[in-house]
């Protein structure tokens, strides 16, 4: 697998968009739930917090809005999501050639997917012992596996994670970052050499292989991860309530190699 020291934007030529939002106005307006809106589908179960992904003029990375997960808007699942007692899943499923919502089929001259967005954890605390509170990105195959997964974490990383990994499973790779900031979290999906790498404002964190025999992208997704109030993780007084997850500058594209590196 490649190593790459920074990742720049491929040429319109080689790179097709299959989706891209920085959540705007007129199709998102401020106060609106995400779910429903261009294509994030609402098929997700109540456990799975669909309705605390809301349109916030509050911060954004570029333009004037994004997507913010409150913490204290996320319900306990009762177990269901154990150890995490809450998750939050956001799911944009890609289109077929038919316009479809049923995944974008790779084709023999683009086997190169890439996935972008732009995270922020906002919190007043400091950092926790473990991975208390957690935002990620992650992609989905036509078998239902996750090709990986990014994000940032209430412990000071960005952390990353090995093909469908399990909830909760150690991370493969992590890198110091400051709360209360925007960072643009980068995955590069090889269909060819079937492999994953991640990037933190384009500058390569590691790769990891992605076995899947699927040739199809089926959706991408934002999630929110918190594990109990109180739990060893946070230590005794932390609460999710005091966390909050933002995203902008979603997009997701196809090549037909590799962007070009600065």
């Amino acid at each position: 697998m490649g190593v790459f020291g920074s990742l720049g934007i491929a040429s319109t030529a080689q790179a097709v968009t299959l989706y891209a939002t920085s959540f705007e106005q007129p199709t998102f307006q401020p106060g609106d739930q995400l779910l429903g809106l261009d294509g994030w589908t609402t098929a997700v179960p109540p456990f799975l917090n669909p309705a605390a992904a809301i349109i916030t003029n509050a911060a954004a990375k570029s333009g004037t809005q994004s997507v913010e997960v409150h913490g204290a808007d996320l319900l306990s699942s009762e177990g269901i999501t154990a150890p995490y007692d809450v998750v939050g899943s956001y799911r944009r499923p890609l289109l077929d050639q038919n316009g479809e919502p049923n995944g974008h089929t790779m084709a023999d001259g683009k086997k190169l997917a890439r996935v972008d967005a732009n995270l922020m954890l906002e919190t007043n605390q400091k950092k926790t012992k473990g991975e208390f509170f957690s935002l990620t990105i992650s992609p989905r195959s036509g078998n239902g596996e996750s090709y990986g997964e990014i994000g940032l974490s209430s412990d000071g990383t960005v952390e990353a994670f090995g093909f469908n990994a399990a909830p909760a499973t150690d991370r493969v790779f992590a890198r110091p970052i400051r709360f209360n900031k925007w960072y643009h979290i980068t995955m590069l999906i090889d269909f060819a050499n079937r492999t994953t790498s991640y990037f933190i404002d384009d500058q390569f964190i590691g790769a990891v292989p992605a076995p899947s025999s699927s040739g199809l992208l089926l959706r991408c997704a934002m999630l929110v991860f918190a594990r109990p109030d109180g739990d060893v993780s946070g230590g005794p007084n932390s609460k999710r309530a005091n966390y909050t997850a933002r995203f902008d500058n979603f997009r997701v594209s196809v090549h037909s190699s590799a962007p070009e590196i600065d």
